[in-house]
């Protein structure tokens, strides 16, 4: 008992358990993820970046439509599907008390993916939707599959957006942007085209700034609250590894 308490009240602990536990159940499977993950450094590492844009194109060429190609690759695609909605209740819940208003809504979804978000939205009733991702293998089934949509390729890390948008969505994206001067970038990107009454949502890895691989960058709140002076973030809501916030114009103070 002593130990069970102790694992479920230190992260740490609880996370090598974790890893054991996986290992002990399925050690092929896992020493078969850790060749592949070693391969990848090799093949898409670049310094303290990555070959962005190279490494997308061959995870979504990879896996297509199945989530792991744009969520966690060591979980099922329907264990990344739970996740995801998950992600989608505690997204919605934000928009909520945001009171957005998706009817009348400009949307910009940054990384658009597998377009899991995009159904989410269309089912809320948004109309005025553009989604952006860094490579655009998905992009002929996604406007199959929603005609009235518009989809772009757009690295928003290196290349300015056009117009402005009531709500802008971030999900589970600016975790992969590694390199911090294209990071910066990124987020007066973002805040650059924020309509005056405009919402952010933003679903990231918060925590103390580590690098957890080759392309994914742990970073703390305040980093956020620096490039959004002046701006309200409210209480960031756990989801699986992830946390969501959402940033407004507005000078009342951020939580914590």
């Amino acid at each position: 008992m002593f130990v069970s308490i102790l694992l479920c009240n230190c992260p740490i602990l609880m996370s090598k358990s974790n890893r054991l536990l996986k290992f002990y159940r399925d050690p092929l499977g896992v020493l078969k993820r850790r060749v592949i993950s070693m391969s990848e450094q090799i093949r898409f590492a670049a310094g303290s970046d990555y070959r962005t844009t190279d490494y997308w194109k061959y995870r979504h060429e990879l896996f297509g439509f199945d989530l792991r190609g744009v969520g966690d690759k060591t979980k099922s695609h329907q264990e990344n599907v739970r996740l995801l909605e998950q992600g989608a209740r505690v997204l919605l819940n934000s928009c909520r008390k945001a009171a957005v208003a998706f009817d009348r809504s400009t949307v910009l979804d940054i990384g658009c993916g597998t377009g899991h978000f995009t159904k989410v939205l269309q089912q809320n009733g948004v109309t005025n939707y553009l989604g952006i991702d860094i490579v655009d293998t998905l992009f002929e089934e996604l406007r199959t599959r929603f005609p009235c949509y518009r989809f772009q390729q757009h690295d928003i890390s290196a290349k300015p957006l056009e117009g402005t948008y009531d709500v802008i969505l971030a999900m589970d994206v600016l975790q992969h942007i590694t390199d911090e001067t294209k990071f910066c970038y990124a987020l007066a990107n973002i805040k650059s085209h924020l309509s005056p009454s405009g919402v952010v949502i933003i679903s990231t890895y918060l925590g103390s700034s580590r690098r957890e691989n080759f392309y994914l960058v742990r970073r703390p709140l305040e980093v956020f609250q620096t490039a959004f002076a002046g701006f309200t973030i409210n209480e960031p809501t756990k989801y699986a590894e992830s946390f969501v916030f959402s940033i407004r114009h507005g000078t009342a103070a951020c939580l914590h």
